[in-house]
């Protein structure tokens, strides 16, 4: 059985069914090429991939495609991986279909990007290098590069590439705009990006715009991770971290700790050696909260943080309020994409985030009663929340985390622009 198998990737099905009927002896003979028969059905384009559906928010099918994954839709179209037969032989590629489920740019890639802008990246059989094409699949010429990073959603007109280990910055026309002659952050935040020359050999980090002008001067170590945040960004002078300005002057600057970041009027320090004893400063240079977390993480947008003490985590607000108990391991923080605030519980036995205990919190911090439902998976923005119920099967809760799409499939998706993709089988 095993041989027909290896046959079947060889020659084809068509080919192992006439050489199994050409040779039939016997009844036994006739069960045996039945049962290869029935692992060649097996093995049809419908069996090896899966059938999703592509669903409104009301729950109703757009359309199926069969295949192995698939994937958001971005400028109008959305990457798939599959399998497809090319003469008698099954082989695995990406590719991207159009909002109708129809296959616009063949799956043959063995390696693609979304389209989140109207290039992507991709790579093809037989070549060790990515190549950029536009939404029809044609080619755009650039230089053979060894590594690239994305043309991200917030991020359209410029993307990072790299040659010999050196990054430089390309548009979306394949011009190289930025030389490949640095390192550091393949991002622009607030239109700056921290970077080193590839050569230096102190390790200077200073901010490019996205014409390549050093507007900062690359005079600085260790910001190479650092960012702009609401016109502050993180950097190194004469061995104290500190905050500086788009013009790269220093506008804040402590001897109470080591600065990590800053947001909502407050600066993250840690106060200890190996990163112990956090808390927050405000710009009178004066702790807000004082320095008893033996981790933590910034103040996100809403004003929350994730702080940790005898190993256990939980949630505090600017003010230095306990909203959460830090009775979990871990946390989870960002209302706005998940839809909600969760803990999990710690365990001795090690568990997945489906299968351990926890618990859910709206927006007040109040807790969820989510007793009648497995797990119940980040929104990821959209409108709804996808949940497993205790069955193993799969739907969709609104932000008042009642059931609005009932669950009746293998697996779901988040939806995206009202949309999303289910899996039927």
């Amino acid at each position: 059985m095993f041989h027909s198998l290896k046959f079947l990737y060889k020659f084809g099905y068509y080919t192992l069914c006439l050489n199994l009927f050409t040779n039939l002896k016997s009844i036994q003979h006739m069960k045996i090429v039945l049962l290869n028969l029935l692992i060649l059905l097996s093995f049809s384009s419908s069996a090896k991939n899966k059938t999703w559906a592509y669903i409104n928010e009301e729950g109703e099918t757009v359309f199926t495609i069969d295949a192995i994954s698939v994937y958001e839709f971005h400028s109008g179209l959305a990457r798939v991986y599959k399998y497809t037969l090319v003469n008698n032989k099954w082989i695995t590629g990406y590719g991207f279909i159009d909002k109708t489920g129809k296959v616009v740019i063949d799956c043959n890639l063995i390696k693609a990007q979304d389209f989140n802008a109207e290039v992507t990246w991709v790579k093809f059989k037989n070549q060790n290098y990515y190549r950029l094409i536009d939404k029809n699949g044609n080619i755009i010429p650039t230089k053979k590069y060894e590594k690239t990073g994305n043309f991200y959603s917030f991020q359209k007109d410029i993307c990072a590439v790299y040659e010999d280990g050196k990054m430089g910055f390309i548009d979306s026309t394949g011009k190289e705009i930025i030389p490949c002659k640095y390192t550091g952050s393949s991002t622009f935040t607030e239109g700056l990006a921290s970077v080193c020359n590839y050569n230096s050999i102190k390790g200077e980090y200073g901010f490019i715009n996205k014409k390549g002008e050093e507007v900062i001067p690359l005079k600085f170590v260790q910001s190479g991770t650092s960012s702009f945040h609401k016109g502050l960004a993180r950097a190194q002078v004469y061995g104290k971290t500190v905050l500086i300005d788009k013009k790269g002057e220093t506008i804040f600057k402590t001897s109470k700790g080591n600065i990590q970041g800053h947001n909502h009027g407050l600066v993250m320090v840690f106060t200890k050696p190996n990163r112990k004893a956090w808390g927050w400063l405000n710009f009178n240079n004066e702790f807000v909260i004082k320095p008893i977390y033996s981790n933590a993480k910034n103040f996100n947008d809403d004003g929350y943080s994730i702080v940790e003490k005898n190993g256990l985590k939980g949630i505090i607000d600017t003010s230095g309020k306990v909203v959460m108990d830090l009775k979990y391991k871990p946390v989870y923080s960002d209302y706005k994409k998940n839809g909600y605030y969760m803990g999990v519980y710690p365990s001795k036995e090690a568990k997945s985030l489906y299968d351990s205990k926890k618990d859910y919190f709206n927006t007040d911090f109040v807790l969820i009663n989510t007793s009648a439902y497995k797990h119940i998976s980040p929104a990821n923005f959209g409108n709804l929340l996808p949940f497993t119920a205790k069955n193993g099967k799969a739907g969709y809760l609104n932000h008042q985390y009642e059931v609005v799409i009932q669950a009746k499939y293998s697996r779901v998706k988040t939806f995206h622009k009202g949309f999303a993709w289910v899996l039927l089988n």
